[in-house]
């Protein structure tokens, strides 16, 4: 039903970033928009920031939403890895997911939207969702979501963009900040104040890595740097 009814009816905006980088407020003024479904806030979805990655079951979650489990007994946020502030530090071949994953697949296509579909509402042309590691998996959301739909964005010949096929059904949205104003903002939260600085800076450099790699091959992107947002949010318009 996503495929061949759905899909080719409807766009998907994805929101993603550094955490503490801008995602939810760009987010909240996206979902203004009278065309655009999101998920709702916290109030309505019962999950952290009404973020997608805690919604599904399909693609990791590197620890983030664990950071209190995982803190317990411990004496510093740096004796465990993943979550805020470090998950972009974990081996590569675990977090930089692209289109060549093995869960780019019909039953984890279904499997992802049926969990999105229940908090959207599917009479709006766009539907909206935020999630700031949508930064690092983007490729591998792009395909999963055109996989075979009919006219669906089947990937470059190269990052070039030559010889692009059909119309993605998925657009990105990235935000960023400066990595000290980012890293500052990581370490007033609880669960990140034993992580050193130079690991969040580095966690900001990583994830600005992978995505700054991937946009090449994204059929339809946009980033926006979240001080330019906030003194003139028109140049984005």
């Amino acid at each position: 039903q996503w495929q061949n009814e759905i899909l080719p009816k409807k766009l998907i905006l994805m929101v993603g970033g550094p955490h503490r980088g801008g995602t939810t407020i760009l987010w909240e003024c996206i979902r203004q928009h009278p065309d655009i479904s999101d998920f709702g806030n916290t109030d309505d979805t019962a999950i952290a920031l009404s973020e997608g990655v805690f919604m599904q079951d399909v693609y990791p979650k590197w620890g983030l939403g664990d950071e209190p489990t995982n803190m317990k007994g411990r004496k510093s946020a740096t004796t465990y890895k993943g979550g805020l502030g470090q998950y972009a530090l974990l081996p590569e071949q675990d977090v930089h997911l692209d289109e060549t994953s093995d869960l780019v697949n019909p039953a984890s296509q279904a499997r992802l939207l049926n969990r999105f579909g229940y908090f959207w509402n599917m009479s709006s042309p766009v539907l909206l969702e935020k999630s700031p590691p949508n930064a690092v998996i983007s490729r591998f959301l792009q395909a999963l979501i055109n996989l075979q739909v009919p006219g669906g964005f089947q990937g470059y010949d190269s990052p070039a963009g030559i010889s692009q096929k059909g119309e993605s059904r998925v657009r990105f949205v990235f935000t960023t900040r400066h990595p000290l104003a980012n890293a500052l903002a990581h370490m007033a939260w609880p669960f990140c104040r034993g992580i050193p600085l130079e690991t969040i800076v580095e966690n900001w450099m990583k994830v600005n890595e992978y995505m700054s790699y991937d946009i090449p091959y994204l059929q339809h992107v946009k980033h926006v740097k979240l001080e330019e947002f906030q003194e003139n949010p028109d140049i984005y318009s």
